[in-house]
């Protein structure tokens, strides 16, 4: 470990380049909100690459965002047919390599057949069967690199090396092609093995074409490993680089300023309620409060309300009771037992008015299909840092299996006002940026900051903003967007929320339309999306856009004003 993190430093090869400049925030309606995927990168390029043609300081930042995204996402073709080419003219390897790639023809409609073949094997577990598939289509001289493009992240989320290896093993490689093999050997170890085993290869990449990803990937390892100063250092030669960038600039000042620990001797928990509610989840439920019980409650209450269950929820409740009470360290487990489904906004209800419940500052709501880190409770509650203006404190959620794909972060509002709805359309009012939902987890997303909302599988409600904003509305039982639509009206009475990313929940489940298997449930979803779209007044949407764009742009400004005046401007 001694080499790093100078071995991790990339290349002097970018002009200088503000990390805020006037433009950013003048010209961009969504460059608070973050950029951590490609799609969200080649919007916020093709801006600047416009406006850099009278600001040069546009235009550095341009040259900065081309290279990191040619070297973080270099099979994004959204990405790739944005990056000018004089972004990448010092550094020919990978101009020729990013060449190659556009040059590759897309899948077509004569790819469709496979490609719905491909969603199938992707989402099951015949390995003999995505093996003689990936044998077919990467072997294509012509379109096995489009296939690689197309097949690459499903690859990574089986969690399958060996797969993977095989799909880069099969691509016949040309000469400026070449280096991507390499890239992609270095980002599957980061994603599916040991960091330990992963920092080799990413360090050993050439710098020269993969510099500033080798120092992110790189940084991010070496946090894995305990090594935090090295990690944090790794990743400020890469600020110091890229200081424009919205996500590295909150988790590099977290690593520097961490959310500040309660005081030793407080305790918070006792102002706390945990509270779960199921409905024919038996198993998952007996997992998820054995995770519960195993994790660092203190004095919290634990309620749990069966929803009507049919199946053996009754027995797992029996047992579960074992887990908890005073002689392990716990108060007692509170069930309710209800004897029909009343859905997910009007049990959320139930639970919250339960007296005991009532008595305290703060509701932890959890899904029952989450696996919980032991120091979750005390994590949630610091990021609080015990203010009254906080609706609710959410955390990163994560799928349940390695390599532990990103379900949710923070959510924000497309600042702009909603737009006339016309004649025979369906509204589309709450525009609401989802900025990470089905990517790899690359440590992007570990920072702390205010936000609109947070996922609701697992995150704190202030009981001041139930009594100030109201529960859960009824009228998306049974289930979906009931907790979005409370955040929005604690927001709108002055209380939102707050995202503490460097916490992370395992979640067995997924959102709203990735469980809709059908065409009815898929129907209930989006019925209930216009339900949320129809609610709010132009006003209050337009107030809540400036107040969430207000609150991330303060935000980042103090951080970045922050590590400038720790670091320097990097220029």
């Amino acid at each position: 470990m001694s080499a790093y993190p100078e071995a991790l430093r990339p290349p002097a090869t970018l002009p200088p380049c503000a990390g805020l400049q006037p433009a950013f925030r003048q010209r961009f309606s969504g460059w608070h909100l973050g950029m951590g995927t490609p799609d969200t990168l080649a919007g916020l390029l093709r801006g600047l690459t416009m406006l850099g043609a009278d600001d040069p300081g546009c235009r550095s930042a341009a040259m900065g965002m081309g290279l990191w995204g040619a070297q973080a996402h270099p099979l994004s073709p959204a990405l790739g047919a944005t990056i000018a080419p004089a972004t990448l003219s010092a550094h020919p390897g990978l101009a020729a390599l990013m060449t190659r790639l556009a040059a590759a023809p897309p899948l077509g409609d004569s790819d469709a057949e496979a490609v719905a073949a491909w969603h199938t094997l992707a989402r099951g577990n015949d390995l003999p069967l995505i093996l003689r598939f990936l044998a077919a289509v990467m072997r294509d001289r012509v379109k096995g690199l489009s296939w690689l493009r197309h097949c690459w992240q499903d690859l990574i989320f089986l969690n399958r090396p060996e797969l993977a290896q095989a799909a880069l093993d099969l691509i016949a490689w040309d000469a400026p092609a070449q280096p991507l093999k390499a890239r992609l050997m270095a980002e599957l170890a980061f994603h599916t093995r040991p960091a330990d085993e992963a920092l080799p290869l990413v360090a050993g990449l050439d710098p020269s074409l993969w510099g500033l990803w080798r120092a992110c990937a790189g940084g991010e390892l070496l946090l894995r490993l305990g090594e935090s100063e090295k990690g944090r250092d790794a990743l400020t030669m890469l600020w110091q680089a890229i200081p424009w960038h919205v996500n590295l600039t909150l988790k590099l000042h977290d690593l520097y300023a961490p959310t500040p620990l309660a005081d030793e001797g407080r305790d918070e928990t006792a102002s706390v309620a945990v509270l779960l509610y199921s409905w024919n989840k038996a198993d998952l439920l007996a997992d998820t409060l054995e995770s519960l019980a195993a994790s660092h409650l203190g004095r919290a209450g634990v309620f749990v309300l069966d929803n009507g269950s049919t199946d053996r929820t009754p027995e797992v409740l029996d047992r579960a009771r074992g887990l908890f009470g005073p002689q392990n360290g716990h108060a007692p487990l509170n069930v309710t037992t209800l004897p029909v489904n009343v859905g997910a906004p009007a049990a959320r209800n139930w639970l919250l008015s339960l007296p005991e419940v009532r008595k305290t500052a703060w509701a932890a709501f959890l899904d029952d299909d989450v696996v919980l880190p032991p120091d979750w409770l005390t994590r949630l509650l610091d990021a609080a840092q015990g203010r009254r203006d906080v609706g609710a404190v959410g955390c990163r959620i994560t799928s349940a299996t390695p390599p532990h794909g990103l379900q949710s972060a923070d959510y924000n509002l497309f600042p702009q006002p909603p737009r006339p709805v016309q004649p025979g359309e369906l509204p589309s009012r709450v525009l609401v940026f989802d900025n990470c939902a089905g990517s790899p987890d690359t440590g992007l997303f570990t920072y702390v900051r205010p936000c609109l909302s947070v996922s609701g599988c697992c995150h704190l409600v202030s009981m001041a903003a139930v009594e100030r904003a109201g529960g859960f509305d009824l009228r998306y039982t049974p289930s979906q967007f009931d907790d979005l639509d409370r955040d929005l009206r604690s927001a709108l009475a002055g209380m939102p929320a707050v995202y503490a990313g460097t916490l992370a929940v395992r979640h067995v489940q997924h959102s709203s339309l990735a469980k809709a298997q059908t065409v009815r449930q898929t129907g209930h979803v989006m019925g209930n999306k216009l339900k949320l779209d129809t609610k709010y007044s132009d006003d209050e949407l337009a107030a809540l856009a400036r107040d969430n764009a207000r609150l991330l742009w303060d935000d980042l400004e103090a951080k970045h004003a922050a590590l400038v005046g720790r670091l320097g401007n990097g220029a």
